[in-house]
């Protein structure tokens, strides 16, 4: 059943991704994140106050799934879209999804974990998928080589909050409590840094992107909810390598559906194989 729910998850954020690059058009990372999280906290609140009783919150485990969310979706889900909205989706994709790479290193700095040599290869594969995606020429306009450190910031707080949501549900069985606390925390956050960077002057909304982005945060509601479903019921070195192969369906979908916007190059789906490749060797090593 992990498997189902991990394979699901892959399905939805890659489709979403696609939606999200379509919004971006028109808008901003800000507002994708805005109506992406809003929708997603909405969601997840109203079937949780149905759903599970409210004497559920009252545990000090609820703390975890607290932090997660500051890392992610807020941080590092935020990041991401700028990743999409600065170097495409192609590229940024698969970067954020190499968040286990960090999951590992931190087990590594700070549990005591040792590497074994297919570690190290993975980590060396990503590092060589991450150099090639950051190669080259944008096919949608020009872009900084620094920018490919949005998309790998988010990796890294994504990486942080999967550990502490794997955690969190260790201690506290209930998926869409989870999902609740750690999207309604992020929702917050991202709140604050709207207002830190100037209010509604810092958003862009417009009819149509709206419409793309709206369906893009129903979509990854989906994505949300089957990912803490997938690391509830299963052992996250079987659950994170199913949903780290997203990109290559975004991939797929860029190329069917995006052709107008971005385009894809050998060079980009070398990168994307290499990223997932490391990333799956990393995740399955023992």
């Amino acid at each position: 059943m992990a498997e189902y729910y991990a394979l699901q998850a892959a399905l939805c954020f890659s489709i979403a991704h696609v939606l999200i690059r379509r919004g971006l058009v028109g808008s901003n990372a800000l507002t994708c994140s805005l109506i992406s999280l809003a929708t997603t906290a909405t969601i997840f609140w109203l079937l949780a106050l149905v759903l599970i009783p409210l004497s559920a919150l009252w545990t000090p485990t609820i703390g975890y799934f607290i932090v997660a969310g500051i890392f992610a979706p807020a941080i590092g889900q935020t990041l991401g879209y700028i990743g999409i909205e600065r170097i495409g989706v192609a590229r940024s994709t698969p970067i954020v999804t190499s968040a286990p790479i960090f999951s590992s290193s931190f087990a590594v700095l700070f549990l005591g974990e040792v590497w074994t040599a297919q570690n190290v290869f993975g980590t060396l594969s990503v590092i060589i998928g991450v150099i090639i995606l950051s190669s080259g020429k944008a096919s949608e306009g020009q872009w900084r080589k620094l920018d490919i450190l949005y998309p790998l910031v988010g990796a890294v707080a994504f990486g942080i909050s999967t550990t502490l949501r794997k955690f969190g549900l260790s201690l506290l069985h209930i998926p869409l409590l989870g999902a609740a606390v750690t999207v309604g925390t992020a929702f917050f956050i991202l709140l604050l840094l709207i207002l830190w960077r100037g209010g509604r002057r810092a958003l862009k909304f417009n009819p149509v992107s709206t419409r793309w982005l709206f369906g893009a945060a129903v979509v990854n509601t989906g994505a949300i909810l089957s990912v803490f479903s997938a690391l509830n019921v299963g052992k996250v070195v079987r659950v994170e390598p199913l949903i780290a192969c997203n990109p290559l369906l975004t991939i797929l979908w860029v190329g069917i559906f995006l052709r107008q916007i971005e385009r894809i190059s050998a060079r980009i789906v070398l990168g994307a194989l290499f990223t997932v490749m490391g990333t799956t060797l990393v995740m399955t090593a023992r």
